[in-house]
């Protein structure tokens, strides 16, 4: 009896501006692409929009880039919209959980994406049902379109999901949206219990945690500690109210002025509270014991380059509650850095007493100075907690593992 040739496995990875971007997105897409290469025959890489012309050089050869979405949107990275709103499925999103602008917006461009994603794929009819997987990074607009396609077009879908994919937008399309997906990833488990709760606990929606992690840039493992002349602490993140860099400021401040040593703070990253936090440190009173080091957006690179000279001896992240496994927390340990965070969200999956130290969700200066003097006081106590560190991150962020099992997960999806 003879049995038909297996179709060649295709999947279809949808990004924000990966490979025409570097931090953040490529640490998060980039680890992936290798894993799946072993499990896909054919990989293609769709950015939404290109913020540059340049490409990853170390994109893994063989990829293919589809700039066709790219090509589709405006410089904002949005589609265009006008037969989506005189359509029949804009007529029922319109009177189906579009009560507000954001909510308008979202099923707006989610029947856009909806009619795109139809007509590219009729001009690529060799990409089925049976053989392709679609891979987006959040509930978004673009992952709705695919929903609203897939009625006819049956099609095979997975997204990573974030608390802050829920927070705005149409919630029934959400709900639509989470129904045909294959499977919802999310970084932590407490992220996973949210959107259950906000998805109403539907039987249907199938979640689950697969943390992003880092790869390792250590030959070997790392050096014992070296005591310096001053501590530097590292935080790594968009500076957006979520993460309470105020609050974070204040602290190190509070913890110079009380211990009498030289501290440095050093924050990378950008966002809209960029100015606020300038503001706070300039309302500070002058602390000969504290200097700080605003360095904006950097490449990952240039992070990596910091660890390296380790000089770096503890990570602090202080945020409010949604906050899932940050990549940012993983490469701290993947260098045996200790972390400093508080009891909110995936946080209190990735910091145990071992590791770091992980303080009440809405700690006091004074838990804050308590926590980490035991740890300045002793260099032992502190050289263990550098190890636990690096093998928490071996044991449960090391990205090659994850993204292994996460490509198995996928690979299975399709026959």
């Amino acid at each position: 009896m003879n049995h038909p040739e297996p179709q060649p496995t295709t999947i279809v990875v949808i990004t924000d501006a990966y490979p025409y971007c570097e931090h953040p997105e490529s640490v998060l897409v980039k680890p992936g692409l290798d894993a799946l290469a072993s499990r896909f025959d054919r990989i293609i890489v769709m950015p939404r929009h290109r913020i540059s012309s340049v490409r990853d050089e170390h994109l893994r050869p063989g990829i293919e880039i589809c700039d066709d979405l790219a090509d589709a949107t405006g410089h904002d990275g949005r589609l265009p919209v006008w037969s989506a709103l005189a359509s029949a499925d804009m007529a029922y999103w319109l009177t189906h959980g579009t009560d507000n602008r954001h909510a308008l917006s979202h099923s707006i461009q989610a029947v856009a994406a909806g009619q795109w994603f139809t007509r590219w794929l009729r001009r690529h009819p060799d990409l089925t049902s049976q053989n392709t997987i679609f891979y987006t990074f959040r509930l978004s607009p673009l992952t709705s379109g695919l929903a609203l396609a897939s009625r006819k077009l049956h099609l095979r879908i997975v997204t990573r999901a974030h608390t802050d994919d829920l927070r705005r937008g149409n919630r029934q399309l959400r709900l639509f949206t989470a129904r045909h997906c294959k499977a919802i990833f999310t970084t932590s488990d407490q992220t996973a219990d949210v959107i259950r709760r906000r998805l109403s606990g539907d039987r249907h929606v199938h979640i689950e945690t697969r943390r992003f992690g880092c790869v390792d840039r250590l030959d070997s493992a790392p050096s014992p500690h070296i005591i310096h002349n001053q501590l530097t602490f590292l935080t790594v993140g968009p500076i957006t109210e979520e993460k309470r860099f105020s609050q974070m400021a204040e602290y190190i401040d509070a913890l110079a002025t009380a211990r009498e040593t030289p501290i440095k703070w050093i924050v990378v990253g950008d966002g809209p509270c960029y100015d606020d936090l300038k503001a706070t440190l300039g309302r500070l009173t002058p602390n000969k014991w504290l200097t700080t080091e605003l360095l904006g957006a950097v490449n990952n690179d240039d992070v990596h380059a910091l660890y390296a000279t380790g000089s770096i001896d503890w990570t602090l992240l202080l945020a409010d509650d949604g906050i899932g496994c940050p990549v940012a927390l993983c490469e701290s340990m993947m260098y045996g850095v200790p972390v400093i965070a508080n009891d909110v969200g995936g946080l209190s999956e990735m910091v145990d007493d071992d590791c770091g130290i992980l303080l009440a969700a809405n700690p006091e200066k004074e838990e804050f100075i308590r926590g980490i003097m035991p740890y300045i006081d002793s260099q032992l106590r502190y050289s263990r907690m550098r190890l636990g560190a690096r093998e928490k991150w071996a044991s449960d962020f090391d990205a090659t593992l994850l993204r292994e099992e996460l490509a198995d997960d996928m690979s299975k999806l399709v026959t």
